[in-house]
């Protein structure tokens, strides 16, 4: 007489079948009630599908409109096997996402999606990100205008930075509100900040010199550094402007107390 497996046996097989269509499962202890075993594991396939498709939907809306859904609900398949959820949260389901789709031979004639979808990660990021209090534009105004005598100040914990080769700001709202005419695509890349204000996830493209500030701050740096960072980009940048313009979005904070930002690339 053969021998009944184990709940966590069962556990791991019925896991298993979620994933892989071609899975039998444990059919042997599903009760029927009416219906085939097969045919319940399916249903529970298929609701499975849907869910971890509609959380990649909702954080990559744009990658969806570039790509078509034929294509994205292909991919959404092959990534939920490949990197099958180990959480109940789904809102970090899709954070191997961009490595995926750059491994795809298919893709390679979209060179900007890998980054469109990094910016859709940042924003799911900057949307879910602790809040603090900013350090308002009067307040800034008040402190010594002296560089060397300014706090030690930091960004807010919802900003989020992207430098890109490609127009990827330009890019993703064209996906996001297509127009009627073609998309005419800037020659050089964007440097994207995004912030959440109001409850929502803004963005804006910086000029080289005010991104190199704002990513020296993001990684812990004095305001001497930024500024050097900042000036050896444009030797005119002017710091008081940069940080009261980023005062006014809300994107500093008077005390640093280590906080850091999620950039997309290594820190200077």
């Amino acid at each position: 007489m053969p021998t009944a497996p184990s709940l966590l046996e069962c556990q791991r097989r019925f896991m298993a079948a979620l994933y892989a269509p071609d899975a039998a499962g444990p059919v042997a202890a599903i009760a029927g009630n009416g219906l085939e075993p097969a045919a319940r594991l399916r249903i529970y396939r298929h609701s499975s599908e849907a869910i971890h498709a509609g959380a990649l939907r909702t954080t990559y809306p744009a990658v969806l409109a570039l790509v078509g859904e034929a294509f994205f609900e292909q991919c959404v398949r092959d990534y939920r096997r490949g990197r099958p959820s180990r959480a109940g949260n789904l809102q970090g389901f899709g954070q191997h996402f961009v490595e995926y789709l750059a491994t795809l031979s298919e893709t390679h004639t979209l060179p900007y999606l890998p980054d469109v979808a990094r910016l859709e990660w940042l924003r799911q990021e900057t949307a879910l990100a602790a809040d603090a209090e900013a350090l308002s534009a009067n307040a800034l105004a008040h402190t010594s205008p002296v560089i060397e005598g300014i706090p030690q100040i930091a960004l807010h914990p919802s900003v989020r930075l992207l430098a890109s080769a490609h127009a990827v700001l330009t890019i993703w709202r064209y996906a996001m509100q297509p127009g009627d005419g073609r998309l005419q695509l800037p020659y050089t890349g964007e440097n994207v900040v995004s912030w959440r204000e109001a409850g929502e996830v803004a963005m804006a493209a910086l000029d080289a010199a005010s991104f190199a500030c704002i990513e020296m701050l993001a990684c812990g740096h004095t305001l001497e550094n930024a500024n050097a960072a900042a000036r050896a980009a444009d030797p005119a940048f002017d710091l008081a402007a940069c940080l009261a313009s980023f005062a006014v979005r809300g994107l500093l904070v008077a005390h640093p107390s280590g906080l850091r930002v999620t950039e997309s690339r290594t820190c200077p």
